[in-house]
């Protein structure tokens, strides 16, 4: 599904792949576990420690690795495959709403990034990422975006100019983790956002910095 983005590069050095078996994989599902069944526990512990679910067959993991080791993860599903939002959590979705499917949507999931020892998101990882999002976008003509965040994180990616809507109000969803669903509209995107997410990665010594918030969508 990838195609030419299999790999993006940061100036610093870190690295985004599509994860295909082997070692990387079972890195990539570790980390997903440490931070969304360990840490957050948003998802049940597993016996293996591998973070993996019926959505990791169709989609596309990625990962970001500095060298061997990973500090960020994202998942891609296509439009003309099951969505989490139309299942784990249509609680979210209003009365009525019906979602965007087919070749021109996808549904992002798995999205967090490692944080430092003060506790700080390793911010090339996170601007490598949201990089992804756009260039993957671009690649396979996708326009509308679908995910989940907690309502800080939506407030975030509002103010730093992507292209994003709201799917009716926030709401607790099981265990108590308040969140929202929405999505891209990347025909909506502005050129100059764009330009500077693309300068982020490329010179992020140009580019304006940015507060160093945790996110994770779900």
């Amino acid at each position: 599904m990838m195609n030419s983005m299999t790999v993006l590069a940061s100036r610093e050095g870190f690295r985004l792949e599509r994860v295909l078996g082997g070692r990387k994989e079972t890195e990539l599902l570790r980390f997903r576990h440490r931070i969304f069944r360990e840490q957050l526990r948003w998802v049940p512990l597993s016996v293996d420690g591998l973070d993996r679910d019926e959505y990791d067959d169709f989609s596309d993991n990625l990962g970001v690795f500095i060298q061997q080791r990973v500090v960020g993860s994202v998942r891609m599903t296509p439009g003309h495959q099951p969505f989490m939002l139309e299942k784990e959590f249509s609680a979210l979705l209003p009365d009525g709403w019906c979602l965007h499917k087919g070749a021109a949507s996808a549904e992002i999931t798995r999205f967090a990034v490692e944080t430092d020892a003060q506790g700080r998101r390793i911010e090339p990882a996170a601007m490598l990422l949201y990089y992804c999002l756009f260039r993957w976008a671009e690649l396979h003509q996708v326009r509308w975006m679908y995910f989940v965040v907690e309502p800080a994180f939506y407030r975030r990616l509002d103010r730093l100019g992507f292209p994003i809507r709201p799917i009716g109000p926030a709401r607790p969803l099981d265990g108590g983790v308040v969140s929202q669903a929405a999505y891209f509209d990347w025909q909506a995107a502005e050129p100059a956002f764009i330009r500077w997410l693309r300068q982020a990665v490329e010179s992020p010594a140009a580019a304006p910095a940015q507060s160093h918030v945790s996110g994770y969508w779900h």
